[in-house]
């Protein structure tokens, strides 16, 4: 075993019981573990259990045995086993099945570097919504400190902030005040002042910047007011609400000068607000998109991929609607890259990715499952119409103008039935059926349930 895997060019380490292992991988901290299952000592299940214990970066284990009872294999998976190979060990299923964990150990590489991008994103909205609490902290200290009755109002008339003056010389409580028209607050007074048709004229830009108006307190007095009034703008020049600053009469001059500069300062953090808010949004959206979507390529990651799979998984079985799915993989892509280039490289999946967006259907759900591996969920699609998607799609790919060589791709496809109890047997059957059509010949499209057609080849991958 282990000349084949040197010869596969994987660097290896022998241990000859299971406590060896566990002592030399908490030296190295291996990521890929082959073991038998029955070793002195420790067997490898119990080898496996306490490597997931220990937690750290993930080991992907496969483990060797002969047993092939269904206990056993669910004894193995409780405890975190990830593949299972029969002895005698076939080589070519080994070179497969340690495909398969070098693909799962590199996705896991990407999410665990995505994660961190996460978090410093997660870091960063932290940051920002700690600033737009303390602009908000700061407005309403500044607006509550001014010295003469204030209050804000929108397009409604309907009050939003009603400042400490505002309660002390209109006595008015601002919980008799908030979210109630104007009109029906301050309605006492020689002559109605407040209306909707000022209120709209204040918005509509025709309303004078200073007029005067009376009012009757609570004990009766009747005091007048100079009421200035000023419209709170977004950065587009919109009206965001309006404040109304109310002086006595009597104090006029010295009020103006002293509200006008500090109606400034509430303009320009009114004005920040927006922009933190706008800033805001568009860090959460941008945080959704990282945590769904393949930088690469555009389309939905890994992650998210499994998701819609459960999700649709659970519709089929509500809706008796058929389901299928389909696993591709650019033929040759390695020596693609050794002779163009990573760059060269990232371009054709790039374009790859555009291919299949451009020839899928609304209902069909696109994803990069890892390296120049695909996946599609065919909504609806029952075996004959899976065969004949992915063949459409085999076709677009083939006629594709690529810039520096043919480019071709073999797709593998499976098909939900009543036997398939979870989204990773329909992954494992996709994959199966993927491996075969790469085996006989590539750029070209092999179903699972029509393998054992072909040959006793799905008889040896199911092993």
């Amino acid at each position: 075993m282990r000349k084949v895997l040197e010869h596969q060019g994987l660097r290896t380490d022998l241990a000859k019981t299971g406590l060896e292992a566990l002592e030399m991988h908490g030296e190295h901290a291996y990521r890929l573990v082959l073991s038998d299952w029955m070793m002195p000592e420790m067997t490898g299940v119990d080898l496996c259990r306490e490597l997931r214990h220990r937690g750290g970066a993930y080991t992907y284990f496969v483990l060797c045995s002969s047993k092939g009872e269904r206990a056993d294999r669910v004894e193995a998976f409780d405890a975190g086993v990830d593949d299972f190979l029969a002895k005698p060990v076939d080589r070519d299923e080994l070179h497969a099945r340690l495909t398969v964990a070098r693909r799962i150990l590199a996705m896991e590489d990407n999410l665990q570097r995505q994660f961190g991008e996460l978090e410093r994103a997660n870091e960063k909205v932290k940051a920002m919504n700690a600033s737009l609490l303390l602009a908000s902290k700061r407005f309403e200290e500044l607006f509550n400190g001014l010295p003469v009755p204030c209050f804000t109002f929108d397009r409604d008339g309907l009050i939003h902030e009603w400042n400490r003056a505002a309660q002390a010389k209109f006595h008015i409580h601002p919980q008799q005040a908030l979210q109630r028209p104007v009109w029906e607050v301050l309605k006492d007074g020689e002559k109605p002042f407040w209306t909707k048709d000022v209120v709209e004229r204040v918005f509509g830009g025709s309303m004078p910047p200073s007029v005067d108006w009376s009012y009757k307190v609570g004990d009766g007095e009747l005091r007048y007011f100079a009421c200035s009034l000023f419209c709170l703008e977004d950065n587009d020049g919109g009206p965001l609400g309006a404040i109304s600053a109310n002086l006595d009469i009597t104090e006029r001059e010295l009020a103006e000068r002293r509200i006008h500069l500090q109606m400034q300062q509430i303009n320009e953090f009114a004005v920040k607000l927006e922009e933190q808010k706008r800033a805001l949004v568009q860090a959460n959206e941008r945080l959704q998109h990282l945590a769904v979507t393949d930088g690469l390529t555009g389309l939905w990651n890994h992650r998210r991929f499994h998701e819609e799979l459960e999700r649709r998984m659970v519709e089929h079985r509500l809706s008796g609607r058929p389901l299928s799915l389909m696993l591709l993989d650019v033929d040759h892509f390695k020596s693609f890259n050794d002779s163009f280039g990573h760059q060269a490289g990232d371009d054709l999946l790039r374009q790859f990715a555009r291919i299949l967006k451009d020839q899928s259907r609304g209902t069909d759900f696109p994803a990069r499952y890892g390296g120049e591996e695909f996946a599609m969920i065919l909504n609806a699609a029952n075996h004959v119409d899976a065969l004949e998607t992915a063949e459409r799609f085999r076709e677009a790919i083939q006629r594709e103008p690529w810039n520096s060589r043919a480019v071709t791709a073999s797709f593998g496809v499976a098909t939900l039935d009543d036997s398939i109890e979870n989204p990773r047997q329909l992954i494992e059957q996709a994959d199966q059926a993927l491996y075969h059509a790469k085996s006989t010949g590539r750029n070209r499209c092999a179903h699972f349930s029509d393998m054992d057609k072909t040959g006793d080849e799905k008889s040896t991958r199911a092993a």
